[in-house]
């Protein structure tokens, strides 16, 4: 049901996540308590009863905890309920120290935008081509990015939160980077990926290869250098290449153009290192491949031709654009490291 994702997207305008973690870790606080800190537009008072009753929805699925404890010591019938932080609340809380959260790609992903994509998922099952997101919203998502600065501004700051956590973990158990000298970070946005990976590794030079309009707005980074170009028709060389979150944007014909253009790029026994989704052959109840599965929907919904892929949809993409063999080499989170090797 869409209350519940909505109700979470409310919360997260409303600040409530912050006020929750800023009370403390075992600090519980009424719907009363929350409304007064809530800063309004208008400057008007936040209304604690429709406060409570979003924070209801939130509790009985586990994204906030719920307490109820006797409002009025004189009448024990009386009761209120307090309201806290949990762990999957966290992850819509900016860090301290990384000031990164999962917030923003969450108020991306129920922008309406892409929720009104959603409502046309038959389309494309009684039409092969036809494209949700254009159905709903007269126009290809990339070319709403281009004249919407909100919503463009949203998608930027959402991917650079995402890719400062993920890469922050795949850093941590991933040792692939090891004895190279350059490294090309294909559909890199602004840099901050391959900057991360730039200061782990200070003998690591790096190329940032994007569309022109996007390496403009390019971050300054040590060792860090900024290409523009098409990666249909051809990709910077380096030792290796580096790319997170493309492919499931392409068709399969387009991925193998892709990833062409990267072998050109690439020296003999050089490699791809492709961070990705993965689905597995067959469907199961984990939790990683109920995030995936929402994730092929939202594919289907906003990308013509993308979608998440198994390992071996994945290792006939990388034969038909002429690698020798593809190893799923590290899992970190949700997303999988899939290297890509050339012969």
């Amino acid at each position: 049901m869409c209350a519940v994702p909505l109700s979470l997207k409310a919360a997260i305008l409303l600040g409530v996540p912050e006020i929750l973690n800023e009370a403390g870790p075992d600090a519980k606080l009424t719907s009363e308590e929350i409304s007064k800190l809530i800063v309004s537009p208008g400057g008007t008072s936040a209304d604690a009863e429709n406060l409570d009753r979003l924070l209801r929805v939130l509790a009985c699925h586990n994204i906030v905890t719920e307490t109820c404890v006797a409002a009025c010591p004189s009448n024990p019938q009386a009761t209120e309920r307090r309201y806290g932080v949990t762990p999957v609340l966290k992850y819509l809380i900016a860090s301290n120290e990384t000031g990164m959260s999962l917030s923003p790609l969450f108020l991306l992903r129920t922008d309406s935008v892409y929720t009104s994509a959603f409502q046309y998922l038959h389309a494309p099952v009684l039409d092969r081509n036809a494209e949700p997101f254009v159905i709903a919203n007269g126009k290809k998502i990339i070319d709403v990015l281009e004249t919407d600065s909100r919503l463009s501004e949203l998608f930027d700051t959402s991917m650079a939160h995402h890719t400062h956590m993920w890469v922050s973990m795949l850093l941590e158990t991933y040792r692939g980077f090891e004895g190279l000298t350059s490294l090309v970070d294909v559909g890199g946005g602004v840099g901050a990926n391959l900057a991360m990976i730039l200061s782990r590794y200070p003998d690591l030079r790096g190329i940032n290869f994007d569309l022109p309009h996007v390496v403009a707005k390019g971050i300054q980074s040590p060792r860090l250098e900024h290409v523009a170009g098409d990666f249909f028709q051809s990709v910077p060389r380096g030792d290796a290449v580096w790319m997170k979150w493309i492919l499931h944007c392409w068709s399969d014909e387009s991925c193998v153009k892709i990833l062409k253009s990267v072998n050109r790029a690439l020296p003999p026994r050089g490699k791809l290192i492709n961070m990705d989704s993965v689905l597995p052959e067959t469907s199961d109840s984990s939790v990683e491949t109920q995030i995936n599965v929402c994730a092929d929907m939202l594919m289907m919904a906003a990308n013509k031709g993308g979608k998440q892929r198994t390992l071996t949809q994945f290792r006939k993409l990388a034969q038909d654009a002429g690698f020798s063999s593809v190893h799923l080499v590290a899992t970190v989170d949700t997303l999988s490291v899939l290297e890509f090797h050339k012969g």
